[in-house]
Order: C-alpha cells, then structure tokens, then sequence
C-alpha cells in the first residue's frame, strides 16, 4: 500500500511538473513547416467494420492573426459517395498558434449528419503568463454556450493539442509514460493525457509502410489519482523521425468513429523515412 501510494504521488509530479513548465507556451518548433499538406482516405466504423467513405486533409499555412505572423493548421474531413446517404460529414477545424507555438485561437465549422455545429475559442494573454480563454458554441442556430475561463498554464484545442504532441521528447520516454496539458472540450476545462504506447509500423495508402511513435490522447478531469478517470479521445500514429507526421488518426464521433490514413503528403520539413 505505501509502495503505491508512493509510486501515484511520483506520477502526479511528473504530469503536473510537465503542465506547470509548459506555463510560459513557447515551444522551440523543429518538426514542421508552413506548407506541410498531409492528404488522407477517410473511413467510418459502423459496427465493427471500417468502410472508406470520404477524404481529409492536414494543412499547414503561414498567416497574420491580429497583425502578428502565426501558423494556421487545418483539418478538413467530408463524407463521398455513397457514404453521404448514411452519415453526412463535412467538417473544417482549424487552430491558430504563434510561430513558436503558443495557441491564439480555434474554429469549428462541422455539419454531421442533421446537426451543424459553429464553434469558436480564444487565447489573450496577460502578464505574469495567465490565459483567458472565451469558448462559444452555436449549434443548429441556437446558442449553446458563451463561457470565459482562465489558467495560468497553456491551455490547447483539437487541432493545437495534436501539433503540441509532435513535439514532445520521446527519446526520454518509455512506452506508458504520459505527459498531460489542459485542454477546452466544450465550454469545460480539462487535461489532455498524452501516453506512448510505442512503436508501430504503419501502412499508408500510398504502399509506403512508416515507423511510428503511438500516440494515445484521453480527456480527463483529473478528479483521481494519476488520472485514472481519463476517456479516450483519439489515437495518432505519427513517425519515428523528424517530422513527428500524423500517419494514421483514430477518432470518435456520436455515431461510429472515423479513421484517416495518410495517402499522400508534401512541404515536409525533413525527409520522410519509409520502410
């Protein structure tokens, strides 16, 4: 019983020290560029089955916000063909961040199926490193919400959250070894648990087979010890190299979940190693 309660009290010094150094935001970026334009085939999971049933895309650009030079990464994803007469997807989210990474802002622009959703976040930072962050959502034309909360440490979106893991240091970390930032889901404030899982050779849907770092992503409130109430949210296969590239993401949706594996990609950084 000591050993354990010593061993959750180490674990929740790890995570908390990783949350509370990641106060200040800037991250050095050595993993991608603007222009890097990842290309994906899309499937859905109905049952147990995945059907491929749509496109998506990863864009990374270079554009002002608010007058300072900023990142725009874009995550495009819609239903085709047949797959339309079951579930209609036509989904663009998008994250803003600093050139040295720091989060600005998010936008949602989703239709699913009957439902369409507008949402909408947003970073201002005080002195002393504090954010307020302004989370609204709009749904089928109603309002949904318009919250104002605040932290005194990084706080990340969808779409940041995945660029944030493609630049943690997992040369230091073993397989089951987790970091863990807050993260808006909604109009609540929550952690994002990063865990590696290790490597994996990934198979993409250009013939080329990757060597990739898995990548588990779960929300977690953080009301237990060493957040052993997190959700699992999302999966990302990314590579074993230098440019830390998503090859295949695992998501779930309210109906079934979706898979996108990369099919092509360009703008990269770094050579791309393939097996």
């Amino acid at each position: 019983m000591i050993k354990k309660t010593i061993k959750v009290i180490f674990t929740l010094f790890i995570l908390f020290s990783s949350i509370q150094a990641n106060g200040q935001c800037k991250i050095e970026n050595k993993y991608f560029q603007a222009g890097e334009d990842l290309n994906y085939d899309l499937y859905f999971k109905y049952g147990i089955i995945y059907t491929k049933a749509g496109k998506s895309s990863l864009r990374t650009v270079s554009e002002k916000y608010n007058g300072k030079d900023a990142y725009k990464m874009s995550l495009l994803a819609e239903s085709t063909g047949a797959a339309k007469s079951v579930f209609t997807l036509n989904d663009t989210l998008s994250s803003y961040m600093t050139k040295d990474l720091i989060p600005l802002a998010f936008t949602k622009d989703a239709h699913e199926g009957k439902e369409y959703t507008k949402e909408n976040i947003t970073y201002t930072y005080g002195k002393g490193g504090n954010v307020t962050i302004r989370t609204k959502r709009v749904k089928n034309g109603e309002p949904r919400f318009d919250e104002t909360l605040s932290s005194p440490n990084c706080v990340y979106d969808m779409i940041s959250v995945v660029f944030y893991a493609r630049t943690l240091d997992y040369s230091k970390m073993k397989q089951g070894d987790e970091a863990a930032v807050e993260f808006m889901a909604g109009k609540k404030k929550v952690y994002m648990v990063i865990e590696h899982q290790g490597t994996e050779i990934i198979k993409g849907n250009d013939d080329k087979k990757y060597d990739c770092i898995k990548l588990v992503l779960s929300m977690s409130n953080g009301n237990k010890l060493a957040f052993e109430d997190k959700e699992e949210a999302m999966r990302v296969y990314i590579t074993n190299d230098n440019n830390r590239m998503p090859v295949r993401l695992d998501s779930k949706l309210k109906v079934g979940s979706t898979r996108a594996i990369l099919k092509s990609y360009s703008g990269n950084r770094h050579a791309v190693n393939t097996k």
